[in-house]
C-alpha cells in the first residue's frame, strides 16, 4: 500500500494546516463556505472562511480561502497540480468576469499554495463579480468561489463577534507531524487488515493495533480529520495482487520503524512518485 502522490502532498498541507488547526470552532456556514474563529489574547479575534473544491472521484483537488485578522484579508488558493518553492513571488493577475482586475497583486508561493493580501481597493468589484480566475502564461485557472459577497460578510461578522462570542475550547499541544503522519496511515493499515483479503499473520495485527494504541491518546483531539482523510483518499483502497509486495513493506515499516523514521519513507515516496503536472507564470 503506497500513498498516492496526491494524497502526500495534501496530507502534508492538513498536517500543516486545518488539521492542526484545534483552537479554531465553526462560526457559520454560508452557500459551501466555512467560516471559522480563533480567539486571541488580545480580544480581537482571527476568522477565516474555506471553500474546498473535489474531482470526479471525490480527490480534494483544489482550497480557497479567505482570512481577515487586524482588519486585513487575505486569498491563499491551494491547487494540487502545483509545485512553488517556498518563498517564490508572483506578480499574478485576477481577473473579474474576464477582465484583469484594477490592482496588481503580489502573491507568495509554498508548495501547492498561493497567499495574497487583498487591497481594499479591489475588494467591491471583487465582491460584485460573478466569476474568478487567475491569469498565468500558460492558461487562466479559475477560482471556484460561490456568492463570495456573502462569504465574506459572515466572514466580517465573525471578526466584528465580541471575544464572549462562540467560545473556543484550549487547543491541546499538537503532536509532532511525524507522529501524526503514522497515525493516519496506520488508520488505514487497520481499514486494511479489517477489510480485505491481505496476509498478515496474528502477531502482524496485534502489532499494529499495539503501536496504534500507544499513539491514540495524543491524537484523539485530530482523529476524526485523520479518518476524514483516510475514507476520502484513493492511495488507501485495497491493495490488488500486483501491489500486495507494496503493502507488506508498508505493514513491515509500519510496525519496526519510529514514527519519525516511518514520515521520512512519506516523504521520501511523495518525492519520487511520478510528478504532476505544475503551474507557474
Amino acid at each position: 500500500m503506497r500513498l498516492s502522490p496526491v494524497t502526500a502532498a495534501m496530507l502534508a498541507t492538513l498536517l500543516g494546516g486545518p488539521l492542526a488547526a484545534a483552537d479554531r470552532a465553526p462560526f457559520e456556514t454560508v452557500r459551501g463556505w466555512t467560516v471559522e474563529r480563533r480567539g486571541s489574547d488580545t480580544g480581537s479575534p482571527a476568522c477565516r472562511m474555506t471553500h474546498t473544491e473535489k474531482d470526479a472521484q471525490g480527490e480534494l483537488a483544489g482550497v480557497l480561502i479567505v482570512s481577515i485578522d487586524r482588519g486585513g484579508l487575505t486569498l491563499a488558493v491551494a491547487d494540487r497540480n502545483w509545485d512553488f518553492s517556498a518563498g517564490d513571488r508572483f506578480s499574478v493577475p485576477i481577473l473579474l468576469d474576464g477582465k484583469p482586475a484594477d490592482a496588481t497583486l503580489i502573491w507568495t508561493g509554498d508548495g501547492q499554495i498561493l497567499r495574497t493580501a487583498l487591497p481594499e481597493t479591489i475588494l467591491p468589484a471583487l465582491l460584485d463579480a460573478r466569476t474568478l480566475s487567475l491569469r498565468f502564461a500558460d492558461g487562466d485557472k479559475p477560482l471556484v468561489a460561490p456568492d463570495l459577497a456573502a462569504a465574506v460578510a459572515a466572514l466580517r461578522r465573525c471578526a466584528a463577534a465580541p471575544s464572549n462570542g462562540p467560545a473556543v475550547a484550549a487547543a491541546p499541544p499538537l503532536p509532532p507531524r511525524a507522529r501524526m503522519a503514522t497515525y493516519t496511515v496506520g488508520l488505514a493499515l487497520q481499514g486494511v487488515l479489517r477489510s480485505c483479503s491481505v496476509t498478515a499473520t496474528d502477531a502482524q495485527r496485534a502489532a499494529v493495533d499495539t503501536k496504534m494504541s500507544a499513539l491514540q491518546p495524543e491524537m484523539a483531539p485530530y482523529e476524526a480529520a485523520m479518518r476524514a482523510q483516510v475514507t476520502q483518499s484513493r492511495g488507501f483502497a485495497c491493495p490488488t495482487a500486483d501491489k500486495d509486495a507494496e503493502f507488506q513493506e508498508a505493514l513491515r515499516r509500519f510496525i519496526t520503524l519510529s514514527p519519525d523514521e516511518f514520515a521520512t519513507v512519506i516523504d521520501q515516496q511523495a518525492e519520487a512518485a511520478p510528478a504532476v503536472s505544475t503551474v507557474k507564470p
